[in-house]
């Protein structure tokens, strides 16, 4: 098993557990030639090691290079047995796995009859556990023993055993265009962003119709309804229709919670579909459902933690710490959030910062920047506009670098810096002419920016009320609904005219919202 770059080995140690660092040294005890005592004495040092440095592992190793290459191998693979020896009574794939293999051994031998016998267990297991592509494989199997041997099944058998397998094989071939659908609306948006007129809606219609599999959806199993879902989900996303969103992400949520076990299967997917629903619970101001789905996933999070990967860790702090500030959003309450929630935020971003993709990081520094902002620390606000505006990645996410340059324009305009105001106004320019995200909403408030930077504050009330009327005609718009989601710049005008504080507009505006009902579902 190559390992192409040096730190491979050390990042995988570093990742261990207490538990699995335990469970290797035991596992490595029971190895007994001279080389595997090497291997243990190599885990040892990295493992003790805060970074990677080569020159002290070879010196405390005695060994030349091209060896130490080899002892490197060695120690991967034998840790990847040991990851499997522990992690095989809580994964069911590799349970399923487990059985599938000892049925091959069997058949291998000759034991043909009772490798039917596994691959029996292994079906009511993979049935019960819904692992559609596994099952497929197990029936295929079946039916190679049969077409073999004589084992005496009736003709019923056979043709129950034929069914068997084209129906599993019609749920996997759904399966697989649902998600290769989902794929390609998540790289559509990724590509291009949101629907920006017409065109790109009968783009997107196009490529729904094209790969939507045609069938009886009803009849349609657990992961089959769910790849439905997701894909709905997306087709709708990309359109700005968050009602729809809203819609699919419900019916996401609750087939989990109808079937418990597949929580337990796939933690991640039903907390995405919890995170979905929470967001565009958010985007909707609807405070009740917002409020019941974060409760939920709080719940499930604290109750589940001490069971979870390292990556369903990771997402439950991306899609909680998300939910927990947009709370603050929709509420006003921004100086709690910086006091009871950026703090752990920022601790969280910095623990898990060789593992956190750099645009889910951004996403998290312009929610901090903003909560800054809106709670008039416009200082603060610009210390995480400038990560995010400076950081080597920037590329990732178009839309973000374009909302934090606006949002770092209203905070030097907050604090008074005219003078600069100008020279930052060119640079948003040239990044604009180069983005592909721009659009109307984008446009018009740099426009905005560009007129008040060069009028005198005080005479400068006609230009906001004008700014305000145009920006209440384009919140008309069905292709601007998520730029004002995620800059909110009508009530930093309102604050401006009201001689409030943003926060005080908020909540005036939450009390509105704060027992508004929907019935989206």
């Amino acid at each position: 098993m190559p390992i192409s770059q040096s730190d491979l080995l050390f990042k995988l140690i570093k990742s261990l557990t207490k538990a699995e660092k335990r469970n290797f040294k035991l596992y490595s005890k029971r190895l007994h030639n001279e080389g595997d005592a090497k291997i243990l004495h190599l885990f040892d040092i990295l493992e003790k090691q805060r970074q990677y440095n080569e020159e002290e592992v070879l010196e405390k190793l005695s060994q030349q290079k091209n060896q130490y290459i080899n002892l490197k191998r060695l120690l991967y693979e034998h840790l990847l047995i040991s990851l499997r020896l522990i992690h095989i009574r809580k994964d069911m794939e590799i349970q399923a796995r487990e059985l599938l293999d000892y049925a091959s051994i069997l058949y291998g031998k000759g034991l043909y009859i009772q490798a039917l016998k596994i691959l029996q267990r292994a079906k009511s297991f993979t049935e019960k556990n819904k692992l559609d592509y596994l099952l497929l494989e197990i029936t295929e199997f079946e039916k190679k023993i049969e077409s073999r041997h004589i084992t005496r099944s009736s003709t019923e058998r056979m043709d129950e055993l034929t069914a068997e397998a084209s129906m599993i094989n019609r749920r996997v071939t759904n399966i697989v265009a649902l998600s290769n659908l989902k794929l390609k609306l998540q790289r559509l948006f990724i590509n291009q962003g949101y629907i920006r007129d017409e065109n790109d809606q009968k783009q997107v219609e196009q490529l729904f119709q094209e790969y939507l599999p045609h069938g009886a959806h009803f009849n349609f199993s657990f992961f089959e309804q769910i790849h439905l879902f997701q894909s709905y989900f997306w087709y709708h996303y990309i359109q700005l229709q968050f009602e729809r969103c809203h819609h699919f992400a419900h019916n996401w949520v609750n087939l989990f919670q109808e079937n418990p076990l597949m929580i337990e299967k796939d933690v991640d997917m039903y907390m995405k579909g919890l995170h979905h629903l929470l967001t565009t619970a958010f985007y909707l101001k609807d405070y009740p459902v917002f409020i019941a789905t974060l409760d939920t996933l709080e719940k499930f999070r604290k109750d589940s933690y001490a069971t979870f990967t390292m990556n369903s860790k990771i997402l439950s702090f991306l899609y909680v710490h998300q939910g927990r500030m947009n709370r603050h959003f929709m509420e006003g309450t921004f100086a709690e959030g910086i006091q009871q929630h950026v703090p752990r935020t920022l601790k969280r971003i910095q623990g898990y910062k060789n593992k956190l993709d750099p645009h889910k990081i951004m996403i998290l520094y312009y929610k901090i920047a903003w909560m800054y902002f809106a709670d008039g620390k416009a200082g603060k606000a610009i210390d995480y506009l400038n990560k995010i505006i400076n950081d080597p990645a920037r590329h990732l996410r178009d839309d973000i670098q374009i909302y934090a340059r606006l949002l770092f324009l209203m905070a030097h305009y907050d604090l008074k810096n005219y003078d600069l105001l100008e020279y930052l106004i060119a640079g948003t320019q040239r990044m604009f002419e180069k983005a592909k995200e721009q659009g109307t909403y984008h446009s018009d408030v740099l426009l905005f920016m560009k007129k008040i930077a060069t009028t005198d504050p005080r005479s400068s009330i006609l230009l906001f009320e004008k700014f305000l009327a145009r920006l209440k005609e384009l919140e008309k718009n069905p292709y601007e609904k998520r730029a004002f989601v995620y800059l909110d710049m009508i009530s930093w005008i309102e604050s401006k005219l009201a001689g409030k504080s943003i926060r005080e507009i908020s909540q005036e505006k939450f009390k509105n919202i704060e027992n508004a009902t929907h019935t989206f579902f």
